[in-house]
């Protein structure tokens, strides 16, 4: 039997798993003048924050703090929505969703996706950063 989609068109799977692809957005690649270290920078400040958000979206449910939680994610959604991670900021989007509603039982594995897709994501930006590294040690001298 397949599930039928909930009303609120929230998914009801979260213990999907896939491997992604990373590559920046070609607007992200201009704003950083195509600069490898620029990006290697970017990947490594965008892991970093995510990681202590995450983390800060896990002390919010433990205290039922509903509005930290709401802003943890949309600030995560943002981010991601801007380096490419798109699953990632849909995730958000949907716990941003489930925390307006105060649905506390809901919360826990949206949370958990949201870090499955970040391990995933940020595995793929770091094989595109040793790639670029890689690259920019082989390139020709002048």
């Amino acid at each position: 039997m397949i599930p039928s989609p909930p009303s609120n068109g929230l998914t009801t799977e979260c213990s999907h798993s896939f491997h992604q692809d990373w590559s920046p957005p070609a607007s992200l690649l201009e704003a950083l003048c195509y600069d490898d270290d620029s990006i290697v920078d970017l990947i490594h400040i965008f892991s970093t924050d995510i990681d202590a958000r995450i983390e800060r979206m896990r002390e919010a449910l433990a205290a039922a703090n509903f509005p930290r939680i709401r802003a943890e994610a949309h600030t995560i959604k943002g981010s991601a929505g801007q380096v490419g991670a798109d699953a990632v900021a849909e995730a958000c989007e949907e716990i941003e969703i489930v925390s307006d509603l105060d649905a506390a039982l809901l919360i826990p594995a949206r949370l958990k996706r949201v870090q499955e897709l970040f391990e995933e994501i940020r595995g793929a930006m770091a094989s595109f950063a040793n790639g670029r590294k890689l690259g920019s040690q082989m390139k020709p001298m002048a």
